[in-house]
């Protein structure tokens, strides 16, 4: 994450200093792109779709026509684009990044695509800026292992969520893989549920079709 590695963002290299929201990265690493142009392209990559299942991730993540979602460390819009679409004209895709040249990306991709239903969202590294109950789902992907502090970072993502609503975590399985971040650095799967879970959030289930992340889901405890 530090000149650019969810927030989408900057993959900064790894400040220790605060949450760092970094994007949905295709190849994680300790070293960014050059540019802000590369790292679209990385996260735009055609041979993403191969391991990520996009299409499928979404009908799992069971949204509404209407239905608000934020996307969390939206970079390139990889994302945002597809939940722009499964939610229709009537809903809302708040795309959230730290990184205002990847929000100006996505606006641009949106207008280009003809999606009226995406704002953008300038995120601070430690407040995603999103307001209370304001959304039925947070989505975020690859990101919560560049989080530093989670557990003061959760209490907000919980009061963004409105009655209902739920948090879907989908980050990389913590063992040697081909892409991604250093082994150090990712959660393991049961600790990432522990330490929602701590923060107020209950575990609903698991999609297990990944090849190399887990899917999780996750509903505010009423």
């Amino acid at each position: 994450m530090l000149r650019r590695i969810l927030l989408s963002c900057t993959l900064l290299s790894l400040v220790a200093a605060g949450p760092i929201l970094v994007a949905q990265t295709a190849t994680q690493q300790h070293h960014p792109p050059e540019s802000t142009g590369e790292y679209i392209k990385a996260l735009e990559d055609p041979g993403r779709d191969a391991w990520q299942q996009p299409d499928l991730v979404i009908e799992n993540l069971g949204l509404h026509t209407g239905d608000e979602v934020a996307d969390l460390g939206a970079g390139s819009g990889y994302f945002t684009v597809r939940l722009a679409r499964e939610v229709g004209p009537s809903g809302k895709v708040y795309a959230v990044d730290i990184d205002r040249k990847m929000l100006d990306y996505i606006e641009r991709r949106a207008q280009e695509e003809k999606l009226d239903n995406i704002q953008t969202i300038l995120a601070d590294p430690n407040d995603p800026k999103l307001g209370s109950q304001s959304v039925d789902l947070i989505f975020i992907c690859d990101v919560l292992h560049h989080i530093q502090d989670r557990d003061k970072y959760y209490p907000k993502l919980y009061r963004a969520l409105r009655p209902g609503g739920r948090l879907v975590n989908v980050d990389f399985q913590k063992r040697k893989l081909p892409l991604g971040p250093p082994l150090e650095m990712k959660i393991d799967k049961k600790d990432s549920i522990k330490e929602i879970e701590a923060a107020g959030f209950h575990f609903e289930k698991e999609f297990d079709f990944l090849k190399y992340q887990y899917f999780l889901v996750f509903a505010p405890e009423e």
